[in-house]
């Protein structure tokens, strides 16, 4: 186990939802082989990038490391900033878009841990690995 990751040595992989733009992951920064209650990712969302309202299988929450956003919660739009928590229950719409002038990181926990694979050492979300 890698005691210590640092996102620069770490290549970023772009993946959008259908709707989506401007997305890049880290995916499993933090996951299976460290622990099983839960998995965590850092996405990168580009100037003007977006998600559309979407609903996940799982609990998760963002905490915004750099960068401004709108983040729709149910029917509820919320203006975060860096140091922000942002709580996602299971099965609730919402959707992220980056509001500032530069781009948005933030660092995501789910649980239960999400599934990914490894396709050449790089880690990817299920769905993206059998498609290449």
């Amino acid at each position: 186990m890698k005691h210590i990751t640092h996102i620069a040595d770490t290549p970023w992989i772009p993946h959008q939802i259908e709707g989506s733009r401007g997305f890049e992951f880290i995916f499993n920064i933090l996951g299976g082989e460290y622990t099983d209650a839960y998995s965590m990712d850092i996405v990168r969302v580009a100037e003007g990038g977006y998600s559309p309202q979407h609903i996940d299988p799982d609990n998760h929450a963002f905490y915004i490391i750099s960068g401004e956003a709108d983040i729709d919660i149910a029917d509820s739009c919320h203006r975060v900033r860096s140091g922000a928590i942002v709580r996602i229950p299971r099965g609730v719409v919402h959707a992220v878009r980056n509001v500032g002038d530069g781009e948005l990181v933030l660092l995501t926990i789910y649980d239960p841990p999400r599934v990914r694979k490894s396709k050449d050492g790089v880690v990817l979300p299920v769905d993206h690995a059998e498609a290449i």
